[in-house]
């Protein structure tokens, strides 16, 4: 049966959180850019459920398509000891002394050569898509090139879909997030990432559950059976092909709040 249609836009219903998740996952992969925060912000709400959470013994794990430069950033002040930046192109960790330590998916060599071949595309692409320019942490990156589209400007979601194609076709890995386009050369995705530190760690991808907002996020809902999406990932979900299984009442950080909530009454 065909979803129902709503103007040009199918109508795409997910189920609401249940009351309790058992067993209690041990790892929460989340998103960072609107799934955490809201409207450019994180609330105080949010940063309270990070702390009850980690104090509950649940890992949190922001899995971002922010550069590393911000993820060096939120290991070092948020309340969590991991994170996957880059969508999946590195992963940092903080010991028990606060020391962080940075591990890439490819080697120096190719890191280098790759994000010298993607700056070379992304001028040609703001040459193409005026409208289209990189993001402020541009120069905090090291594995991807990042193009602003919601953050401090809006740009119109058909050149934003333009834009994103244009990059595929010019041979990166490309996904829209709901305030960025990211492109990179490799097969490294965020689940890429997370798995491998699942691996890493002797965890079961079976103990964990992710939540995001947005196409980004897609690998991540593909990969992990127990997966949600704040309630702003309503504009996408028609055209998205991997969807969560469940969508909080609450947008962005009140939503992951939201989680986290039922999470610790689990």
């Amino acid at each position: 049966m065909n979803p129902p249609v709503e103007g040009n836009r199918a109508v795409v219903k997910l189920s609401e959180l249940p009351a309790v998740f058992s067993p209690r996952p041990v790892v929460v992969f989340t998103d960072v850019d609107d799934t955490l925060t809201y409207e450019g912000r994180l609330p105080v709400e949010t940063f309270k459920a990070l702390h009850l959470l980690m104090q509950a013994g649940i890992e949190v794990i922001p899995v971002t398509g922010a550069s590393a430069g911000w993820c060096d950033c939120i290991i070092k002040t948020w309340p969590v000891n991991h994170i996957i930046g880059e969508n999946g192109a590195l992963t940092m960790e903080k010991n028990a002394k606060g020391i962080v330590s940075a591990f890439f998916s490819k080697s120096e060599d190719e890191v280098k050569a790759d994000f010298s071949k993607l700056l070379k595309l992304g001028d040609e692409l703001s040459k193409t898509f005026p409208e289209i320019q990189y993001t402020q942490d541009q120069q905090f990156r090291v594995g991807d090139i990042a193009f602003d589209i919601g953050q401090t400007v809006t740009v119109d979601e058909s050149i934003a879909e333009a834009a994103t194609a244009w990059l595929l076709d010019h041979g990166t890995q490309a996904k829209r997030s709901s305030i960025h386009i990211n492109a990179w050369i490799g097969e490294y995705t965020k689940a890429t990432g997370a798995m491998n530190w699942l691996k890493q760690h002797n965890i079961s991808e079976q103990d964990c559950l992710f939540i995001g907002d947005s196409p980004n996020d897609e690998s991540m809902f593909k990969q992990f059976s127990v997966s949600i999406g704040v309630a702003n990932i309503q504009r996408f979900l028609s055209g998205m092909d991997h969807l969560p299984l469940y969508m909080t009442n609450a947008e962005g950080g009140y939503g992951f709040a939201e989680l986290a909530n039922v999470l610790l009454n689990s």
